[in-house]
């Protein structure tokens, strides 16, 4: 009974970007995905700060009017959390009981969450044994305010949350784990997802999440950084910027013609060089393991990682082969008007999202 009432509920993947709302519905067919709707909606200027929701009514507005804009007929929404106050850690730690493990989790996730453990939600999994004495664990943690405030703007909309997920998680699913085609599964990768206010680095091991990281460099850096310097207003810094070509800044040979490259670079370098330090951080933590498993690719997603020759300028400078992947990159997914989304760089998380509800009626 509980089945079919589960199945009779509609479900939208819902990506609550501080620029852009995504949402994603899907259907499961024999052959994969079918996205039958994919929207983006504009988020109220300054409603998302730094993961959390601070205008809840002016986000729910936001959502009944995508909704009501585009008959979305969802009653029920799966949202994600991310940011930089959202800890994902694989840890080591002595082998106990899961029900010992259960009553201790929050001392465990202490040492690595710089906030209050009573005001996280704490989740973990067991990855099993790593010798005769140790085991490993992945632990999730998300501060309160993050996660409740969203939920509130998503009841505020009409919207039932019943499943919220890491954002991280979300994109891995829809751009890794549901492509039977890929290679990536049995390797060490890193999945970098470019928002507007954080570029949030994964590094997904052989299918376990190993760590992740936020970052604030990311898309409306560059676009402020072209606002400021030209005295232009938002909508035309964004505008400038997607007409650029990355490209032209690695060819040192000749001066560039292009002075709004020249004014983004400084930032873009210090993207790539914090993207770096969360490379190096996660193989120095696999030195003192006694661990070899460098990271052999980068996937690109998000919205910021659109802009031409991104993907080019990045691998260059970090010296990993790097791909710019998006939701309909992978064969399994398909949407008739493929033409409109472009690859769906942006619609990682929310189809990952979208696909969440499945995993748990299987």
């Amino acid at each position: 009974m509980s089945l079919k009432l589960f199945r009779n509920k509609s479900y939208i993947g819902l990506d609550l970007g501080a620029s852009t709302i995504k949402a994603v519905e899907l259907e499961r067919t024999q052959a994969g995905w079918k996205i039958t709707r994919a929207v983006r909606h504009a988020t109220p200027k300054g409603s998302i700060q730094d993961g959390i929701v601070t205008d809840v009514d002016a986000v729910a507005d936001a959502l009944k009017s995508m909704m009501r804009e585009h008959r979305i007929g969802a009653t029920s929404a799966v949202i994600g959390a991310s940011g930089a106050s959202v800890i994902v850690r694989t840890v080591r730690i002595p082998t106990m009981p899961e029900a010992v493990l259960r009553k201790s989790i929050k001392f465990e996730a202490s040492r690595y969450v710089p906030s209050s453990i009573e005001d996280s939600y704490i989740e973990f999994e067991s990855l099993g044994p790593v010798d005769d004495e140790n085991m490993e664990i992945l632990i999730v943690a998300a501060p309160r305010d993050v996660v409740e405030s969203r939920v509130r703007s998503c009841e505020a909309a009409g919207l039932e949350v019943e499943i919220v997920d890491v954002e991280a998680f979300a994109a891995y699913r829809s751009l890794v784990e549901a492509d039977p085609t890929h290679e990536y599964g049995g390797q060490t990768i890193a999945i970098v997802d470019v928002g507007a206010q954080t570029t949030n680095v994964s590094v997904v091991c052989s299918g376990s999440f190993a760590m992740t990281r936020s970052i604030p460099q990311a898309g409306a850096t560059l676009t402020e950084a072209l606002k400021s310097y030209f005295k232009l207003e938002d909508e035309h810094a964004e505008e400038g910027k997607i007409q650029l070509d990355l490209s032209g800044l690695l060819d040192d040979s000749k001066p560039t013609e292009n002075p709004p490259l020249r004014v983004i670079q400084p930032f873009l370098d210090d993207q790539i060089r914090e993207i770096r330090r969360s490379l190096n951080y996660y193989q120095s933590q696999q030195t003192e393991s006694g661990q070899s498993n460098p990271v052999s690719k980068l996937i690109l997603c998000g919205g910021g990682a659109s802009l031409n020759g991104f993907g080019t300028y990045v691998e260059q400078k970090l010296g990993l082969e790097t791909v710019c992947l998006g939701v309909l990159d992978n064969p399994r997914f398909v949407y008739g008007l493929h033409d409109e989304l472009g690859p769906g760089l942006d619609l990682a998380v929310a189809s990952g999202l979208a696909m969440r509800p499945y995993a748990k009626a299987a």
